[in-house]
C-alpha cells in the first residue's frame, strides 16, 4: 500500500524537476542578488551582467524569428521593457534603454 504514495511522489517529482528553466532566467540567476548600494563595483558587475543577459534574449529572439517583421519588433521592445524594467523611474537609465534597444532602421 506505501508503494503506491512514493510512486506517486516519485513521479511528481520527476515532473517538477524536469521543467526547463528560460536561458534569460538561468542568466540572470547566474548574476546574483543586488549589492548593498555603496558597493559600485558590485552594482556595475551585476548590472553588466543582467545587460548582457538581456542581449543574449534579444539575439536568441532575433535569431529565433529572422524574417518575421512583427515578431522582431517585439523581440526589440521586450528587450526595452526588460531594460527599462531594471531602471527603477530613473529618466536617465530609461531614455539609455530606449537608445540601447531601438530597433535598427532597416
Amino acid at each position: 500500500m506505501a508503494i503506491f504514495p512514493m510512486f506517486v511522489a516519485i513521479a511528481l517529482l520527476e515532473c517538477v524537476l524536469s521543467r526547463s528553466i528560460p536561458p534569460y532566467e538561468l542568466c540572470m540567476e547566474g548574476c546574483g542578488p543586488d549589492p548593498p548600494r555603496r558597493d559600485i563595483a558590485g552594482i556595475r558587475r551585476v548590472e553588466l551582467c543582467r545587460d548582457r543577459c538581456n542581449r543574449e534574449e534579444r539575439s536568441r529572439c532575433l535569431a529565433a524569428h529572422p524574417n518575421d517583421k512583427p515578431a522582431i519588433s517585439k523581440c526589440w521592445t521586450d528587450a526595452r521593457d526588460r531594460c527599462i524594467e531594471r531602471c527603477r523611474g530613473e529618466q536617465m537609465c530609461i531614455r539609455i534603454c530606449r537608445n540601447l534597444h531601438a530597433q535598427p532602421a532597416q
